[in-house]
């Protein structure tokens, strides 16, 4: 007879509740267990601990995917090639309490969703993983940059190395980590807000193993060591709840006014462009409308009338992955609409950041650094008389635009050149980029590459110092850029264009950035008070911050000057029947 074998597991992943949740709160009641296929519930304890397994299955039905019944139109008249698949999957949630505090562990595909995210701690698995694992044996990490559009960076090493071959940035938010626990190689925490355990070899994780590391996870979740070992972790901590509540008024109130200028609106993790679209509706049997891409102006066509806007209804109404490959809405992938919300804003001196449904407050050192990069290393000079009250308004467009400006430059100039879109080539990309707006080569011997956007929201202003990197890099290190640059000059109307081309070599190691001036021209309305530095959103001078210490410390320019340029602006109104 065969011996009896401990059953065991050796990968499992983890949420942790807030303190106060119990076995039924801690379930979203949209899931609808109840309907669920072969739903059925066990209690039991392991060594004193109480313990709750929920068990469910879900059923999917499957048809022709879009391309097969686009192969069949031409190739399959006679004889169609078809597809049909009906599958049953099974899901689990296992709800284990200990030291008045529970855990659940979700197995399955559907399991997760059926949680309620409310009541679960926020960064429970990167910050146990951090603490546990310490910063010398990572092999994975992603970050996120604290953006009007934040912006995902996977790091994977070849083998479980130090923090520091990560190359992780100051003001990068680190939402994901994967290593070993100190001293056991066989045994890696994967953190985000849930934690996935992960164990090879002989000690997988047994009954009594696993109600003893929920203990361990919840005496490590509630350590401080990441502070020392993490220190860009630590830029962006929880807000309280009472700033939480009033930063939620100012939200609503921005949504309500239709501003947008320190909104943006994307799921809260990384998701391929190619294989999702996106709807706020899951309809089984009527039209769901589909987005390639989401913006915030789409929830006005959520929310018809500003009074439907309330915290309650962002917290609600979700936002659902449509798959084109398969022609239908996921319903297992959906995320709540504030979770999709990201949005800044200053109370007093503290300064928050709303993102992936949780505000975070900046620290304070971090906050100061940016301050005083604005103040002491940020050089602005004021606008050239000759460049100032240009009219920007185009009459028959109804827009005020930066081409009427960049073009009235060059009339006024005309020993500059146009690059105001060019359409140009970096390495085997598209042919749909610009160099800068404007080149001058000036009396004095010295180039400038002068960038122009108009002062309005925090996307508009960080398009343009992201933009600025990466083109002056792109210049000094790309071949077929600079190659580009050359036949752009060669080809304008610029009577002096042979001077421009023996100041640009045509090989990449004869040009420098100490050679170069970088300038950046910010656009406002005449009518309006200037503006002042300081008074850029934070993120914006955050990307400036970023573009100054990369293009001055890495590419070597020998200058970035700010200027903010008064132009003429016409305000257009425009009167349309209604269809």
């Amino acid at each position: 007879m065969a011996e009896n074998v401990e059953a065991e597991i050796g990968q499992i992943t983890f949420y942790l509740a807030k303190a106060g949740t119990g076995f039924d709160t801690i379930l979203d009641d949209d899931a609808d267990l109840d309907t669920k296929l072969a739903i059925r519930i066990a209690d039991f304890e392991v060594d004193e601990t109480e313990c709750r397994f929920i068990y469910f299955e879900t059923h999917s039905v499957r048809g022709n995917p879009p391309w097969l019944d686009f192969v069949n139109e031409r190739a399959g008249a006679a004889d169609p090639f078809s597809f049909a698949d009906a599958s049953r999957s099974p899901n689990g949630i296992l709800l284990i309490k200990t030291e008045d505090r529970l855990f659940s562990a979700v197995f399955g595909r559907s399991a997760a969703s059926c949680l309620n995210r409310k009541t679960l701690e926020p960064d429970f698995g990167i910050k146990t993983a951090m603490n546990m694992c310490g910063n010398e044996e990572i092999r994975q990490t992603r970050t996120q940059s604290n953006a009007i559009t934040p912006t995902h960076i996977d790091r994977q090493a070849s083998r479980p190395s130090d923090s520091f071959v990560f190359g992780l940035s100051e003001a990068e938010d680190l939402r994901y980590i994967s290593a070993h626990i100190k001293g056991q190689k066989n045994t890696t925490l994967q953190g985000r807000d849930n934690l996935t355990v992960k164990v090879i070899g002989e000690e997988k994780l047994t009954w009594e193993r696993l109600v003893a590391q929920c203990q361990t996870f919840l005496e490590r979740f509630e350590a401080r060591d990441y502070i020392d070992l993490f220190p860009n972790y630590r830029n962006f901590q929880p807000a309280t709840e009472a700033e939480t509540e009033k930063l939620n008024v100012l939200l609503l109130e921005a949504l309500k006014a239709k501003d947008y200028s320190k909104v943006d609106l994307c799921i809260p993790e990384f998701l391929s462009a190619e294989e999702y679209s996106f709807t706020f509706s899951n309809k089984p049997k009527m039209e769901n409308m589909v987005y390639s891409f989401l913006t915030p102006a789409l929830l006005e066509e959520v929310f018809k009338k500003p009074d439907a806007l309330t915290l309650d209804r962002l917290e609600n109404k979700k936002i659902f992955a449509f798959s084109p490959a398969e022609d239908r809405v996921l319903g297992h992938m959906r995320w709540p609409i504030y979770d999709c919300l990201v949005y800044e804003h200053a109370i007093g001196d503290d300064y928050f950041v709303l993102s992936s449904g949780r505000w975070t407050k900046v620290d304070p050192e971090f906050h100061q650094s940016i301050v005083d990069f604005m103040a002491n290393r940020v050089r602005e000079e004021d606008a050239e008389p000759w460049c100032c009250d240009i009219d920007i308004s185009d009459n028959q467009a109804k827009q005020n635009t930066e081409t009427k400006f960049n073009n009235k430059i060059v009339e006024l100039r005309p020993g500059a050149i146009l690059f105001d879109r060019a359409k140009l080539k970096i390495g085997t990309g598209r042919k749909d980029k610009e160099f800068c707006d404007i080149l001058e080569l000036c009396a004095d011997g010295r180039m400038r590459i002068i960038n122009v956007k108009k002062y309005k929201d925090a996307a508009s202003i960080s398009y343009l110092f992201s933009q600025a990197k990466f083109y002056c890099e792109a210049f000094l290190h790309d071949d077929i850029f600079l190659s580009e640059i050359r036949d752009h000059i060669e080809s304008s109307p610029c009577l002096s264009k042979a001077d421009y081309l023996a100041y640009i070599k045509p090989s990449i190691e004869d040009n420098h950035g100490r050679e170069y001036t970088l300038c950046l021209w910010l656009l406002f309305n005449k009518a309006d008070p200037k503006p002042e530095k300081d008074n850029i959103p934070l993120i914006s001078q955050y990307e400036l911050k970023l573009m100054h210490d990369h293009l001055r410390r890495i590419c070597k320019f020998q200058d970035i000057v700010i200027r903010f340029i008064p132009v003429k602006v016409t305000r257009y109104t425009q009167a349309k029947k209604n269809k």
